[in-house]
């Protein structure tokens, strides 16, 4: 699930009707219902925290559903979260350590995107443990505790792999607080 610099191809069939409509049909408060103020708090301590041990920038976004016209041409939840990746500065970050981790309540989708400075240094398949034990607590209804615990995973991972400088401050270049589309 990390970047790739190859275009990211149409995966989902255009004018899939029934996926336009569960996304017509899921609004905003069924991702407030998951993730409410309190929990967006933690997470938000969460990110922050980890990030004082670490060179990632890790920005979380849960977006309820895609806007309606990118899913009737079949844009799939991967290729809005590239795009949220570069729209929102993930990519621009001055190590390229930034990672998204993307939550798309509509088609029960979870992208991890992690750039250049971060994919070097950490084989794809451990993004896709990552995403997968989310997944399985998503399964079970552990939406917070889930992300969560992919967040300490994500600690663990940036820890070893791009530890914070001995002595210096953080570079918090981006929020902490997560995005709710």
């Amino acid at each position: 699930m990390a970047m790739t610099q190859e275009p990211i191809t149409t995966q989902q069939r255009p004018h899939d009707v029934s996926r336009w409509l569960r996304h017509f049909g899921t609004w905003r408060a069924h991702a407030r219902w998951i993730f409410p103020d309190k929990a967006l708090d933690t997470l938000e301590a969460a990110i922050r925290e980890s990030e004082t041990e670490h060179r990632c920038e890790i920005r979380l976004v849960i977006e309820a559903a895609m806007p309606l016209a990118a899913v009737w041409h079949g844009h799939t939840c991967r290729q809005r979260a590239v795009q949220l990746f570069h729209q929102l500065g993930i990519a621009h970050t001055g190590e390229r350590t930034g990672i998204l981790l993307y939550i798309n309540i509509a088609d029960h989708d979870i992208e991890l995107i992690a750039d250049k400075g971060v994919h070097a240094r950490v084989p794809a398949r451990t993004w896709d443990t990552v995403v997968s034990q989310m997944s399985a607590g998503f399964h079970d209804e552990r939406y917070v505790q889930s992300v969560l615990d992919a967040l300490n995973t994500l600690r663990g991972i940036a820890r070893e792999s791009l530890p914070a400088h001995a002595g210096a401050a953080p570079d918090n270049a981006l929020t902490d607080r997560p995005l709710m589309i």
